[in-house]
């Protein structure tokens, strides 16, 4: 296959990408903002051809389970954050085995190798929890965890069975 970087000077056209739209005052309808919408429809509609009582009651049932779901989704949300935050705090003095990563000439990240180590400190500060290893200042995002121990010969040899791997 062609270098796709040698051909265009685009990025690589076949990586995945995400794009999500921000939530602001302009895209997103409150609870306020969907009553008071429905009393200038109230307010406006014609005296001759009146709304029907159950088209309202429907978008009041709507509005309330997007609400209800937005503020579930909310709570998954916190839910998880903590759980990772417990997560990385509970492994401070543990040998674990990381994944050392390199980003090649397109910008994506690739498996470079792993490594072993000891957590010696754990920040919590930032939007991911990140650890650092005794004698090593990377700061190693959670994800970069391959599993508690040394877990380097079963991953080299693509044999994870009976290992941790986290």
């Amino acid at each position: 296959m062609p270098d796709v970087n040698s051909i265009s000077t685009t990025y690589d056209p076949y990586s995945s990408t995400r794009y999500t739209a921000k939530s602001n005052s302009k895209n997103t309808l409150t609870i306020t903002n969907f009553i008071q919408l429905l009393a200038v429809q109230l307010q406006n509609q014609d005296m001759t051809n009146p709304m029907d009582n159950s088209e309202m009651m429907n978008q009041m049932t709507q509005m309330a389970m997007v609400q209800a779901l937005s503020t579930m989704t909310e709570t998954m949300t916190a839910g998880s954050a903590m759980d990772m935050t417990v997560y990385a705090a509970g492994l401070m003095g543990k040998e674990v085995t990381v994944a050392v990563m390199q980003e090649n000439a397109n910008g994506t990240l690739t498996l470079a190798g792993s490594k072993k180590g000891v957590i010696e400190s754990v920040n919590l500060s930032g939007s991911a929890p990140t650890f650092r290893l005794k004698d090593d200042d990377t700061d190693y995002p959670l994800a970069y965890l391959m599993g508690l121990g040394d877990v380097t010969d079963s991953v080299e040899n693509g044999n994870e069975s009976g290992t941790d791997l986290t």
